[in-house]
């Protein structure tokens, strides 16, 4: 049975999940002192007597130097490959090879990364991340020691009423813009097929059923999801989760995008155009896209929002479920829409709501609670 301690929570966000208990599973720290503690073993037992005349042919170094070696080998072969059974855990950094890169713009791309030593994981585990929340993998930049957060977007495909095959393959795809003055960007769009990177994960940034929610609101219901750049990338993961809710359950939900890019010839995120189409012939679901362009200057307006947060139905009498404002891009975005994020105990928060949904939803007179989240 898969734990969900293979999850790692923010720490702003409630714990749902316990210390990782499956078997065979050893942090590489944990190796790394057993094997120190058997080699200290094995040369204190083969410390030779103070008596010369007793000494055996076997010396100490004779013997303990292959000793160690072997163990060495032992630990490196058998705790940083093929038995760790999940092919991402968020203790570790993990060897991912890139096996694709699909341009969209000269500043942007798509990038598809592979474990480099393939695990086989219980069917549910990446059942168990798509299921728990939005989530992102951090990726390290090795000159640097650096490491940054990006949000693997999902596959989609429905088949017989929910989503099969999450993943069968381990691949992770994600949204990678060359960033001014950027650390791990321009490291990750240098690379090419067949180089590796680090990945450690998953990091979960928002639970779709928080410890604390009422009931009657434990689902989420409809999203206007406000996006910048490569910030789109959480609202396709959401998407898909609430289009698997929607084929469990058949309620209704709605999801509205307002997507901020820099310039029209950017590509379109290929599963933005399949939740789309998914969207279109599944009753009660639906996915609408608008896009915003800088070289076009046509910027999201704090109308564009007003008319879609009038669009959300938790004041009408009959629904359930939670509606839900995201603001998600660069830190610039996030504070004009939004308001600053804060930060307690050395811990990043939400901070108090302002920015244009801040005003919105002052003067808002309709029923019904709308959550507000920064991502």
């Amino acid at each position: 049975m898969l734990q969900r301690s293979i999850l790692c929570t923010r720490s702003h966000l409630p714990k749902r999940c316990s210390v990782l208990s499956t078997p065979g599973f050893m942090p590489a720290r944990a190796s790394r002192l057993n094997s120190h503690q058997i080699r200290l073993s094995t040369t204190r037992a083969a410390r030779p007597s103070s008596n010369p005349r007793s000494r055996p042919f076997y010396t100490t170094p004779f013997f303990t130097i292959p000793t160690a070696f072997i163990l060495g080998y032992i630990t490196y072969r058998y705790t940083n490959t093929t038995t760790i059974p999940y092919p991402i855990n968020p203790y570790t950094f993990t060897p991912h090879i890139i096996t694709s890169t699909t341009p969209l713009s000269p500043t942007s791309s798509l990038i598809t990364l592979s474990p480099k030593y393939q695990a086989t994981p219980s069917p549910s585990f990446w059942s168990i991340i798509h299921s728990e929340g939005l989530w992102s993998v951090q990726i390290k930049q090795p000159q640097l020691q650096i490491q940054r957060e990006y949000t693997p977007i999902p596959e989609t495909v429905i088949k017989s009423e929910k989503r099969v095959n999450i993943n069968p393959d381990n691949k992770l795809t994600i949204f990678v813009r060359a960033v001014d003055g950027g650390e791990v960007s321009p490291y990750l769009l240098s690379r090419k097929p067949g180089d590796v990177v680090e990945v450690r994960g998953p990091v979960i940034t928002y639970t779709f059923k928080p410890e604390e929610v009422v009931k009657g609101e434990e689902d989420i219901r409809n999203v206007v999801f406000i996006a910048g750049g490569t910030g789109v990338s959480p609202a396709v993961q959401l998407a898909a989760h609430l289009l698997s809710q929607h084929a469990q359950d058949g309620k209704e939900r709605w999801v509205k995008v307002l997507f901020a890019s820099r310039t029209a010839s950017e590509k379109v995120l290929p599963q933005i155009n399949e939740l789309q189409k998914l969207g279109e012939g599944q009753g009660g679901f639906k996915v609408d896209v608008e896009f915003f362009y800088d070289d076009k200057e046509t910027f999201i307006k704090q109308l564009d929002i007003e008319t879609a947060v009038a669009a959300l139905r938790m004041g009408e009498s009959g629904k359930s479920g939670r509606d839900v404002i995201m603001v998600s891009g660069p830190e610039g975005f996030v504070n004009h829409y939004a308001g600053k994020k804060g930060w307690k105990d050395g811990l990043e928060t939400q901070g108090a709501l302002g920015g244009v949904v801040g005003e919105i939803l002052k003067s808002r007179k309709q029923g019904g609670k709308i959550e507000v989240m920064k991502l």
